[in-house]
Parts: C-alpha cells; structure tokens; sequence
C-alpha cells in the first residue's frame, strides 16, 4: 500500500512538472505559420470610444408607387345554407336584405316583444338543421342576449328569444345574426 501511494505522488509530481514546462504562456512560443492560421476574419468596426453618435439625417424623398398586383385566386363559396340579420325596433323586425339569405320573413307572431319567428326558405327544415345566433351589439338599441329556443313559433321556423343583460324578461331592441350551416 505504501508502494502504491509512492507510486501515484511520483506520477502526478512528473505530471505537473511537464505541464509546467509545456505550459504555453506567450503568443512566440508559437511557431508564425501556426499563428497566421489561427487568426480569423476582421470583425466589423465598432463606434469610436471617443465620439458620440451624430444627429439623424433628413428625410429620404418617398419612392414611386409600385404596379398593380396580380388577381388573386377567387375564394371558394360559402357553405352556410341560411343566414339572417335581423334588425329589431320597438314595432317591427326586420330582415337586412344585404347581410340575409334564405330567410323570407321575421315577425313576432303575435308575441309582444323577444320572440321571434323567422321563416326559412324552401327545403330547409328546422326541425332537422342546427341553428347558430350571435347577439350584434354593435347595432342593438338594448343591450341584451339572444338564443335559439324552437317552442313558441309554428313548426318549421326558427325561434330567437331576446333578453337584456341582466334579466330573464324578453325585450326588443337587441338585433342579432341566425347561421344555419
């Protein structure tokens, strides 16, 4: 065991002495061709430790106007089978003809007010069809909700039942968009 530990101090002494002599502490230990190899590209310059950045230059002239671009590719057709923007007032709804399409009546078939009755075109059932509504607060003179409900309006429409935030009464003033995809 001593013999082991004798041997290990005289190899990592040896060691260290020979690192000691290799050791490279100065740039001409190494041969100039070495050297020349080792050194890469310029960097880019950077600002002057002395000066300061100047002011900004004036404005540039504005460049022509470029040419008109292609056509794009048309979108493909919308799949939405119905669709209805319903405009509500204390008196009569009514369908924006610009933002409906295969919807031909909305009316409050004898109820009050928030709850109506919209009348689908040809071929499309409600009773077999989903339906989506979306309150339109942009446009609404109540702030309120809107939902599908289907048991106050005769079959085959859509019934929509407003309400204002808020309350479970029925309000008119709230307008709102039907999809039927």
């Amino acid at each position: 065991m001593i013999i082991a530990c004798l041997a290990l101090f005289v190899a990592s002494t040896g060691t260290s002495i020979a690192a000691s002599h290799y050791l490279i502490t100065s740039t001409k230990q190494i041969k100039p061709s070495v050297r020349a190899k080792l050194k890469g590209a310029t960097g880019p310059r950077g600002r002057s430790v002395t000066g300061s950045i100047g002011p900004q230059g004036p404005k540039g002239d504005t460049g022509t106007t470029g040419g008109q671009g292609a056509q794009g590719v048309p979108g493909i057709a919308g799949t939405a089978r119905a669709y209805a923007h319903v405009i509500n007032t204390d008196t009569t709804p009514t369908l924006d003809a610009a933002l409906t399409k295969n919807f031909t009546a909305v009316s409050r078939n004898g109820f009050p007010t928030g709850i109506y009755c919209l009348t689908p075109a040809a071929g499309i059932d409600s009773s077999s069809v989903p339906s989506a509504v979306s309150t339109d607060y942009g446009t609404s003179t109540t702030m309120g909700l809107a939902w599908y409900s289907g048991f106050n309006c005769p079959s085959g429409q859509f019934e929509v039942v407003t309400t204002a935030i808020g309350s479970a009464n029925v309000t008119n003033g709230v307008n709102f968009t039907v999809i039927v995809p």
